[in-house]
């Protein structure tokens, strides 16, 4: 079981279907159970976090201003002296607002960490604080802060693709950035893939604002756009040519009349091997057939047999040829 996830049911974070999950796990051995309690004594042994309420400096700065004004507006005479002393004990009042909000702002600051989610062979499949789940393709890194702000909710993808599905909330967007490139949604599924230095961004459902170099382009269910780090002038989005995109999601390949050529380009992505057609003329050869999470080495022999051709292999290399 995931500790994020064990320390998240400990504090009484967890979603629903996250607690489910870790009750269930609970239930399946007695083991689990024994972790579980120890992990929870561990934790409740810890000292206890300072609690700092959020302060609003603007606010209490304006508020500070109103009581002022007024009081400043009521007719009372009263001596030099004591005005002097008065006006004083104000400015002294307000400096000791302002550096008491700027001291819990840089507290907080300093207690946000950097959490991050990462993949290296395997793919992997996590949920974020607000209950969004994220699926890392390999070799992926993901962060984001350990402390949400209240206004967003803001990831940064440092490489590799991860597919989204985010937890609606319309007051607090969920921003992604990568590269030079900000995506910004409210609740809907998308793929984002970095690309050495571009950004390859595929939406599944809902509507997704990307934005770069001072321009906004909006994309809806089966659009994508490949966004360059040094793009300035207006890129057009596309449509997706294909479903495959998610293949390391569901683990799933549904070929139909699908070009060789095509098939060789996915297989290479997922299974990290470079698979080249030797003779020109069958990469244009049409697939159809269906693999569910199998191996390389199964798929390969149904398109040796289905095509006629040989599978020749040397070290990570591998040729289709006749």
């Amino acid at each position: 079981m995931n500790k994020e996830l064990l320390e998240k049911y400990i504090v009484g974070e967890t979603n629903e279907l996250e607690t489910a999950m870790i009750q269930n796990w609970l239930e399946e051995d007695a083991k689990n159970k024994e972790e579980y309690i120890k992990m929870k004594n561990m934790w409740d042994s810890l000292p206890k976090p300072l609690v700092v309420p959020d302060v609003d400096v603007d606010k209490a700065w304006a508020d500070f201003k109103a009581v002022r004004d007024s009081r400043a507006s009521d007719t009372v005479v009263i001596s030099k002296k004591t005005a002097s002393v008065i006006k004083w004990s104000w400015w002294l009042a307000a400096s000791v607002l302002i550096l008491c909000a700027v001291g819990f702002y840089v507290f907080d600051q300093s207690h946000r960490e950097e959490m991050y989610l990462s993949s290296t062979g395997q793919v992997r499949q996590d949920s974020l604080p607000d209950g969004s789940v994220v699926t890392l393709n390999k070799n992926t890194e993901l962060a984001y802060s350990s402390r949400w702000t209240n206004k967003n909710r803001n990831v940064a993808l440092k490489k590799g693709e991860v597919f989204f599905q985010v937890h609606k909330d319309k007051k607090h967007p969920f921003v992604i950035e990568t590269g030079k490139t900000k995506i910004t949604v409210l609740g809907t599924s998308f793929n984002v893939r970095r690309i050495s230095d571009a950004t390859e961004v595929i939406v599944s459902t809902g509507l997704v604002k990307v934005g770069y170099a001072n321009k906004e382009v909006f994309l809806r269910p089966q659009q994508m756009i490949t966004i360059r780090d040094n793009d300035t002038l207006k890129v057009e989005k596309e449509p997706v040519k294909d479903q495959f995109y998610k293949y390391y999601v569901d683990r799933v390949f549904d070929f139909e009349n699908t070009p060789l050529q095509r098939v060789v380009e996915l297989l290479n992505r997922a299974y990290d091997y470079k698979i080249i057609i030797d003779h020109s003329s069958d990469q244009k050869l049409l697939l159809t057939a269906k693999f569910e999470q199998n191996s390389l080495t199964e798929i390969l022999k149904v398109i040796s047999s289905t095509f006629g051709l040989k599978v020749n292999v040397k070290d990570r290399e591998i040729h289709l040829t006749r």
